[in-house]
């Protein structure tokens, strides 16, 4: 067997390896995430509820001298590669339709960084327990 046949049954064996291997998944959105800063506030906060089914359920507090400022949002989100897709379907209860995109530059068990993609805006997430609630203001004042 020549050097080239050689190589060629190495290189055909690794790609039978890595497509019959069984594929690392990657960590998966779906539970509790808090972050702080919005595009109009670096001091706002947010608490993501990305439930298993596609549904979402935010909650944003704003915090201004020492007074919070709640609204929440409902809709559903989706992945497809490397872009979350979040649909916006009702805003503090009142239809309020819109989709936002973001591009997701890291995901682990633990957190996310993602971009929205209108303003290049990052958010970086923590993954929190279902039962975690948002700070009050006076704690960050």
């Amino acid at each position: 067997m020549r050097f080239g046949e050689l190589k060629m049954w190495r290189i055909a064996g690794l790609l039978l390896w890595l497509f019959s291997s069984p594929a690392i998944a990657a960590p998966s959105l779906a539970g509790t995430w808090f972050g702080k800063g919005q595009p109009d506030s670096r001091e706002s906060m947010y608490l993501d509820r990305f439930l298993a089914n596609g549904q979402l359920h935010s909650q944003f507090r704003d915090c201004i001298k020492g007074n919070a400022y709640d609204s929440s949002e409902d809709g559903i989100w989706s992945v497809s590669g490397i872009i979350l897709t979040i649909k916006i379907e009702r805003h503090d209860g009142k239809p309020a339709p819109r989709t936002d995109t973001y591009r997701l530059d890291s995901v682990t068990a633990n957190g996310f960084k993602d971009v929205y993609i209108p303003l290049n805006f990052s958010f970086d997430e923590h993954r929190v327990g279902d039962n975690f609630t948002m700070p009050s203001c006076q704690l960050l004042s």
